[in-house]
């Protein structure tokens, strides 16, 4: 029994710096230094950040770690030309980026929600989004999402980016919860979700791991498909799917804005819920849709930019291959 009393944790194999740190990357082993945690001071902690780089077998104290610091990120540009300056066009009177935003403050578990667009003159209307202060506006390269995001991370002190697309008017609050949840849960360098409606998702990324992929030798030059660089390359990045709860799978509904029968259908949606500057919350759209079933059929045959074009999806699995 005595022995058992210094029984605390450690690190089972080395951690990153900015790595999440979980239970299961840790193990019980005799340790005399008072400060090093127990398991049960460990339930209660984790998930939490490595402040340092820690080799195995390193007794692991709090000053070694940090608070996730989890900020969203919404990526924005006005460069459409299937429906042009898509972002300010209005659904229900409010325009489609400030619905989505107005969706992302709601999220519980983001300390604070950004704008990212470029610094390009084409996108200064997107400046007035702020929602009175609630969000934060950065701008950045035009075409390196990573290079924006990871300058985000510096303006915020973010160690975990959730990204969404401007392009997502019907962002779900309650998706992105679950995602970070997992997210953190499983201590990945990326996490996705599987069976969510088009466009009520956004997926997760350490932001360590955003800076290795932006140290890669090889230029990013399909940034604007980011999920392919952890997709591809498996040795690089470890990646979590999280196959969605029942609740929320509805992989045949289309709740993206990119063509012009996708803003007739967002158009309806809102002015039939009579939604003003508030937020839309999955539980609600879901009851609205399984409701009035043929607002899905008018933007049903829309198809994703890249899925169905067998030659881009060959370019970006080449491009998103990494040395």
């Amino acid at each position: 029994m005595k022995n058992n009393e210094h029984l605390r944790l450690v690190a089972i194999r080395d951690i990153r710096k900015g790595e999440i740190v979980t239970l299961s990357k840790t193990k019980l082993k005799q340790c005399t230094i008072d400060n090093t945690l127990t398991y049960k001071e460990g339930e209660s902690l984790f998930p939490q950040v490595a402040i340092h780089d820690i080799q195995e077998n390193t007794p692991l104290t709090r000053d070694l770690l940090e608070k996730p610091a989890i900020v969203l990120v919404v990526i924005c540009r006005l460069k459409s030309t299937r429906l042009p300056k898509k972002a300010l066009l209005p659904l229900n009177g409010i325009p489609s980026i400030e619905r989505c935003l107005l969706n992302c403050v709601a999220v519980s578990q983001v300390k604070e929600v950004v704008l990212a667009t470029s610094d390009l003159p084409q996108d200064d209307p997107l400046e007035h989004f702020t929602l009175g202060g609630k969000v934060r506006i950065v701008r950045g390269d035009a075409e390196n999402i990573v290079s924006r995001m990871l300058k985000v991370a510096v303006e915020t002190n973010a160690n975990i980016i959730f990204r969404m697309t401007g392009d997502n008017p019907a962002a779900s609050p309650e998706i992105t919860d679950l995602l970070i949840s997992e997210h953190l849960k499983n201590g990945t360098d990326y996490t996705r979700s599987q069976f969510s409606p088009l466009g009520t998702a956004g997926d997760v990324y350490t932001v360590e791991a955003l800076q290795r992929l932006s140290q890669n030798p090889k230029p990013l030059t399909h940034t604007e498909y980011l999920p392919f660089y952890f997709i591809n390359n498996p040795s690089l990045f470890s990646v979590n799917t999280v196959k969605m709860p029942s609740e929320y799978q509805y992989p045949d509904w289309r709740l993206t804005l990119d063509e012009p029968r996708d803003l007739e259908m967002f158009e309806q949606l809102y002015t039939s819920l009579d939604l003003k500057r508030e937020p839309l919350f999955f539980d609600q759209l879901k009851e609205y849709i399984i409701n009035n079933p043929e607002i899905t059929k008018i933007n049903k045959d829309v198809s994703v930019k890249w899925i169905d074009h067998d030659l881009l999806i060959k370019e970006i699995n080449q491009a998103t291959l990494l040395k």
